[in-house]
């Protein structure tokens, strides 16, 4: 009776052992269960570290000439600006030359009285008086463009021209009247001539690019008047060049008759 005792009791031991032996499975499964939830938040940190998508072709290409078109009104508008610039830096060069020619032509009316009485060669002298009267006609002319440009006419100190009026006084002051000194006269006129056919022909060059038709009519009117003057003192001075010559022949005969005779 013993024997079987203790036989039921290695029997109900066994699966009791068996229980215990099987425990480490149990915890295996779950270590992976706890650790299946990490694997997924691992998967989604990587998802969620992917770089962003690019812009499709067509956004790229839309900003690109968002970007063009951006520098191309920048461009312009500083190209405008420019030719603004220049466009009234030329306008001044032309007001300023206008200032300078005004005080110019007022000078040279006073100067020409003088030179005409200076001057013995009649159609010398009325060259003269002619001009002079041009001059004060120009003057006129020159106080339209200083409106046209909407300015107050006056003018500018112009050093060129008080030279070239002071040079012709030094010829009157020290020459005595003659072909000579009329010789002398002529080469200053024209002197004065070209200067201011230099400048009317600029200024009307820079009316023309600015667009102002009135004043290139004025200056233009004006240049033809100097030309035609420089023009008509050229075939003057053939004539009193030719004087000059005679004058001093006829001194070297009568200087020669005057030895003769004192012999």
């Amino acid at each position: 009776m013993k024997k079987s005792t203790s036989s039921k009791n290695a029997r109900s031991a066994k699966p009791a052992a068996g229980k215990k032996a099987a425990a480490p499975k149990k915890s295996s499964v779950a270590a992976k269960r706890n650790a299946a939830p990490s694997g997924r938040a691992s998967a989604t940190a990587s998802k969620s570290a992917k770089p962003a998508p690019k812009k499709s072709a067509r956004s790229a290409a839309a900003s690109s000439r968002g970007t063009a078109k951006s520098s191309g009104s920048r461009v312009v508008a500083n190209t405008r600006k420019k030719q603004s610039s220049a466009r009234e830096d030329l306008q001044e060069v032309l007001k300023d030359s206008l200032k300078d020619i005004y005080y110019a032509e007022k000078q040279l009316a006073k100067a020409l009285k003088k030179v005409s009485k200076a001057a013995t060669n009649e159609e010398l002298k009325q060259a003269f008086d002619t001009h002079r009267e041009q001059t004060e006609g120009q003057i006129e002319l020159l106080t339209q463009a200083f409106e046209a440009l909407e300015m107050r006419a006056a003018g500018k100190k112009c050093p060129a021209m008080d030279g070239l009026i002071e040079e012709a006084n030094e010829h009157i002051q020290e020459m005595d009247k003659g072909p000579a000194l009329d010789a002398a006269l002529i080469v200053g006129a024209q002197k004065i001539e070209h200067y201011e056919i230099a400048a009317y022909g600029s200024m009307r060059t820079f009316a023309r690019c600015l667009g102002l038709g009135e004043c290139e009519d004025i200056f233009n009117q004006i240049l033809q008047q100097e030309s035609e003057t420089d023009e008509l003192l050229t075939q003057i001075a053939e004539t009193v060049n030719m004087e000059a010559l005679d004058e001093d022949e006829a001194e070297e005969v009568d200087m020669g008759e005057m030895e003769e005779e004192a012999m």
